[in-house]
């Protein structure tokens, strides 16, 4: 029985904060630390929730996703294939366009929003352009340092046993460089959700950015709270969902010490 116990404990160690957090939420407005106007109940953010459907929130989440996914995956097709030849075939290149891209990397897509409106019309393509912005460059940057960070030694090594370029690359450069470029995407699609948000608040009149921004418009403050519970929900789980990809993949690690069989 003790066994089981600290079994348990030990899943839900860090949960404990979570659940002391959500625990405070509840208590603080309903003994006057905070004012419930600004800060209701987490009971009262749920029972909201629940007056909206499951169906409905489902409604805004999948139309959240579908444009994260679309924006994130035109950028993901982009920036890998030119990370990997800016880094591996045309590294002077790379050092020659390093200045322009690191600037305009440090533009925020935001700002450039009534330009993507002009150039990809009001609505969704506004928002694709965005969240393209937003993942496109953490996927080009994290790729090219991947790539640059490989030992020449391996590919040496691997050119000595008369390995093709094709074989260089799928079978040394890929696998070295590959846990900095699950670095990237997981950021790239974390600032695309991110920016989403922010998109869909200006341009869309569904998902969950503009669940937040009409809830603010409208003075429904538990709505709000209600929506960033979904938004960090959902990004949480993306990212879950990432780190199970990687470990998947990546299973040619190192294993550490004291944990061999």
């Amino acid at each position: 029985m003790r066994r089981t116990l600290n079994l348990v404990h030990n899943r839900l160690l860090s949960w404990y904060l979570f659940l002391l957090l959500l625990l405070v939420w509840e208590l603080a407005p309903r003994l006057g630390w905070v004012s419930p106007v600004f800060v209701p109940p987490f009971s009262e953010v749920i029972r909201v929730g629940l007056d909206m459907t499951l169906i409905k929130i489902i409604v805004y989440i999948s139309i959240s996703l579908k444009r994260v996914f679309i924006g994130f995956l035109l950028a993901a097709v982009l920036a890998l294939p030119i990370g990997f030849i800016l880094a591996g075939a045309l590294p002077a290149v790379a050092r020659f366009l390093k200045p322009l891209t690191v600037f305009l990397s440090q533009i925020p897509p935001f700002i450039l929003f009534p330009i993507f409106v002009v150039i990809a019309g009001v609505g969704e393509g506004g928002i694709y352009t965005v969240i393209f912005w937003s993942s496109f460059w953490p996927i080009l940057f994290t790729t090219m340092a991947g790539i640059q960070s490989v030992d020449p030694l391996l590919v040496r090594c691997a050119r000595a046993m008369s390995a093709g370029p094709v074989t260089i690359f799928f079978k040394v450069v890929l696998p070295a460089a590959f846990p900095a470029i699950m670095t990237g995407i997981r950021s790239g699609l974390t600032m695309s959700f991110l920016m989403l948000i922010g998109a869909e608040s200006m341009g869309a009149d569904s998902g969950l950015g503009w669940l937040i921004h009409n809830a603010q418009s409208m003075g429904f403050v538990p709505r709000i709270y209600l929506g960033a519970i979904l938004v960090a929900g959902v990004g949480l789980l993306l990212n879950v969902l990432l780190e199970a990809l990687e470990k998947s993949i990546v299973d040619w690690k190192e294993v550490p010490e004291g944990k061999h069989a």
